[in-house]
């Protein structure tokens, strides 16, 4: 009887850890950023990460601005009136951009990475640039044509563009679709200011340290989104989206609060980035933000936090 019990209990335990769900873990060091992924399955195939590690590599190769081998490298460096052939991912991304220049009246400009090229730490140089209007003529979407769906040039070679202020969602709209083909039920990426999980529990911070800061400070509670971007005003490099085009002003901000919540990593990561450069006079005379995707804003205004945000973020609220 002692050995029969024994039997059942070694079976029961095998059976329980078989079929018991086991967190893969893996981390990548990517375009200056870490990009995290957890999957909780019962038994993963292994090739997934070799995937992902190759759509990884493929995207670096379209769209890294820094790398000498990425097309866009190459795009930058193009000279005047020259066509060049575009993979998709560049021709979509592109579109995006421009469609968020248009949006925003010309606040948002991929093209202020015409100034940032080797500067982007240096904030002297870029003001003394900015208000200088040394680059102007550089400093317009026009400046890139497209003569078909996929064919681009640019009209001056000093033109050149990055796509930073979408980049972490583009890698997690990527991976979410890798996993989501695998049928994988559970699993959490987190890459730069851009966040997915399903049906995940999450111990992770939220945000970073300074953003949480904030929330404390407004005595706010929010509870867990599932997809979420948010403003890193803890990044000490200027970026696209820290240049107001229409202005000509640099937008650096250490005491603000911008979280975009949708079911789109794409476009909660550009979002969160170009908010930066709304009219907060404007926002500050509204009741709510003016959209139906969830969007929280809380900024600094002399010694007094102003917070606003969108009627669909109501439910966020603890």
């Amino acid at each position: 009887m002692f050995r029969l019990f024994l039997t059942l209990t070694i079976f029961l335990n095998f059976s329980l850890f078989s079929f018991s769900n086991e967190d893969y873990s893996k981390d990548y060091n990517l375009l200056g950023n870490k990009l995290k992924i957890i999957i909780k399955t019962t038994n993963l195939d292994k090739k997934v990460f070799k995937r992902i590690k190759k759509t990884l590599k493929n995207i670096e190769l379209i769209i890294d601005p820094y790398n000498s081998s990425s097309f866009l490298y190459r795009f930058n460096a193009l000279e005047k009136n020259t066509d060049i052939s575009a993979p998709d991912l560049f021709v979509d991304t592109f579109n995006l951009m421009r469609n968020y220049n248009k949006i925003t009246q010309n606040s948002f400009n991929p093209t202020t990475f015409s100034i940032l090229t080797n500067n982007s730490s240096d904030l002297k140089k870029i003001k003394f640039y900015l208000d200088t209007g040394l680059y102007d003529k550089c400093l317009n979407i026009s400046n890139i044509t497209t003569k078909i769906r996929n064919v681009f040039s640019k009209k001056l070679s000093c033109t050149k563009i990055s796509f930073d202020s979408a980049i972490h969602g583009i890698i997690v709209e990527n991976i979410k679709y890798i996993l989501e083909r695998e049928n994988l039920e559970s699993f959490y990426i987190s890459f730069g200011n851009t966040v997915y999980y399903k049906n995940f529990e999450s111990n992770m911070p939220s945000y970073n340290p300074r953003i949480q800061e904030i929330l404390d400070i407004n005595q706010i509670s929010l509870k867990k989104f599932s997809s979420y971007s948010y403003l890193d005003i803890t990044d000490k490099k200027v970026r696209t989206f820290n240049i107001n085009s229409a202005s000509r002003k640099l937008v650096v901000k250490d005491d603000i609060v911008i979280i975009v919540s949708s079911n789109s990593p794409v476009n909660n990561s550009i979002l969160s980035n170009t908010l930066n450069l709304l009219d907060f006079d404007t926002i500050k005379k509204l009741k709510f933000i003016n959209s139906e995707i969830p969007i929280l804003i809380i900024y600094k205004e002399k010694d007094f936090y102003i917070r606003r945000y969108s009627k669909s973020f109501q439910q966020y609220f603890n």
